[in-house]
């Protein structure tokens, strides 16, 4: 399965690397427009991606809350970001994160469980929400005849993917024991790669009661947390849209708004084939050749990609670099 994965994703960058080709040379118009960009637009489009975290942040607690513990909006708005950059610091698979996260959780009063599983749904409910936006995106720009023959093809076939995506996380999520094979079997491909890092292995005992702790928790929620998560997950996804939105304005381009909401799904999708943590590569690659590709000149598809991305990605992690810093300062093991 690891070979098959590495695979799509050096097939996925290849054929995205034929794409930017011929962007290679708008590199060169970049300049020029970041040097002419209006600079308040960033500035509007880092104040929306901190409001955006913030939604997250509290995504995260709404999630908590039916768990014994207890954490502040600043506390989890500090953690998301280290937990953020230490994916990317050290790539194992997403593992190095969910680390973190239950050792810092754990100082609030949250079990390691708890911790994995508000994680699953908070994946879960974004996954969710992004697939809509995709789908959205592709309804409109039929609807309104702004697509080629060529398009549309490559739009379906994006569209397929996700669907057959979000069946099959809901084909195995749907029966316990399902599920407990296949993170059975991801908890083996782990402890390959454990033993090459030096880091503990999952042994199968606690995996298994992982699992039967996710699906008891699921028993936790009433129809009204989950109600509100939902809204917090879509002012997320929407907030993170209208940062990319705020990148083209800063160049004096206005996306149409099924231009913006399928080039936004269609960099999810393509980002998510990546082998790297954040869709390194895949990501900075498939925004300037998705918008390039549906209308945006292709210039300007490359400057708002590159400040999307340090924006949304790379500042991002600079913070939680810091943010890790001090609350690696700051903590303290339970005995």
């Amino acid at each position: 399965m690891i070979w098959l994965k590495r695979l799509i994703a050096l097939a996925a960058l290849a054929v995205l690397l034929y794409l930017f080709w011929p962007l290679v040379g708008e590199l060169r118009k970049a300049g020029p427009l970041f040097r002419n960009a209006h600079w308040g637009w960033l500035g509007i489009a880092v104040i929306i991606q901190v409001i955006s975290y913030a939604c997250l942040a509290q995504l995260n607690r709404l999630f908590l809350r039916p768990f014994p513990g207890r954490i502040g909006l600043l506390r989890m708005m500090a953690i998301l970001p280290a937990f953020a950059f230490i994916e990317v610091a050290i790539p194992s698979a997403g593992a190095s994160g969910v680390v973190l996260r239950v050792r810092y959780l754990g100082q609030s009063g949250y079990t390691p469980e708890a911790s994995v599983f508000t994680l699953a749904l908070e994946s879960l409910c974004l996954g969710v929400i992004m697939t809509a936006v995709s789908l959205l995106g592709v309804g409109y720009l039929l609807s309104n005849r702004q697509l080629s023959t060529t398009q549309i093809s490559l739009l379906a076939l994006a569209v397929c993917l996700l669907l057959a995506l979000f069946a099959l996380a809901v084909w195995v999520s749907r029966d316990r024991e399902r599920m407990r094979r296949l993170i059975l079997y991801l908890a083996k491909r782990w402890n390959r790669l454990a033993l090459r890092l030096r880091q503990t292995p999952l042994e199968g005992e606690s995996v298994n009661r992982r699992v039967d702790s996710f699906y008891d928790g699921l028993s936790n929620y009433t129809f009204q947390p989950l109600l509100q998560g939902l809204v917090f997950t879509i002012l997320r996804v929407v907030l993170d849209i209208a940062t990319l939105a705020a990148c083209f304005m800063a160049f004096i381009y206005i996306v149409p708004l099924g231009i913006l909401l399928t080039g936004y799904g269609l960099m999810l999708s393509l980002s998510g084939l990546g082998a790297l943590p954040g869709g390194l590569g895949m990501a900075d690659l498939s925004l300037a050749v998705v918008y390039a590709r549906l209308g945006a000149p292709g210039a300007v598809a490359v400057a708002a990609a590159l400040a999307y991305r340090l924006i949304a990605f790379w500042l991002l992690r600079f913070i939680g670099f810091i943010s890790w810093q001090v609350l690696e300062a700051r903590y303290k093991p339970k005995r």
